[in-house]
């Protein structure tokens, strides 16, 4: 009984100090404070830390398409049990079933260049994204204490050669989504 009075009585004193802080009448400052912490399937570089962006230039290739090959990275579950992941790939300016695209306004008009992604694993398997939305399961093969994890690159491929793309300089923005598979 004294137990449950000890911690009705602090868990009073905790509800009432917060309902005592008061926004201040004055200053001359306000932060907006957020935090993006990931869930437990990410994205990480190979120490395992969080990976929240990545940039990728395509440039001619001797196959005659624009490529660019990102450095090895890890798909990464902190619950070594979850060792089966699924990856959404979107186009922030493309619907979902539409096909991944850079823009460019060089010469005055707008112009897209179209291109796929694969993600490389070290398991020899591959999947690869053509479309916004697209989505692709993989096995985590390297499970550790704490979590499971499974080394990725990711491939970006002109679906043109570069002689039939229009010149000028092209941007674009596609997000991952790691999450635990069924």
């Amino acid at each position: 009984m004294k137990l449950k009075s000890t911690i009705a009585t602090l868990a009073g004193l905790v509800i009432s100090a917060s309902a005592m802080a008061a926004t201040p009448s004055s200053y001359d400052t306000k932060f907006n404070v957020s935090a993006n912490v990931p869930t437990g399937v990410y994205i990480s570089d190979p120490d395992g830390n969080p990976v929240t962006e990545v940039d990728v230039v395509l440039t001619a290739q001797p196959s005659g398409f624009m490529e660019a090959v990102t450095d090895q990275l890890r798909l990464r579950n902190n619950d070594p049990t979850g060792v089966k992941v699924s990856m959404i790939l979107d186009d922030s300016l493309a619907s979902t079933g539409s096909p991944f695209a850079l823009w460019s306004n060089a010469g005055g008009s707008l112009k897209s260049m179209k291109y796929t992604i694969q993600a490389m694993t070290t398991a020899a398997s591959s999947a690869t994204f053509t479309n916004s939305g697209d989505s692709s399961d993989f096995t985590l093969s390297n499970v550790q204490s704490g979590f499971a994890d499974e080394p990725v690159q990711f491939k970006f491929v002109s679906v043109d050669k570069s002689l039939d793309i229009a010149k000028g300089y092209y941007t674009g923005v596609v997000y991952a989504n790691v999450n635990a598979a069924p």
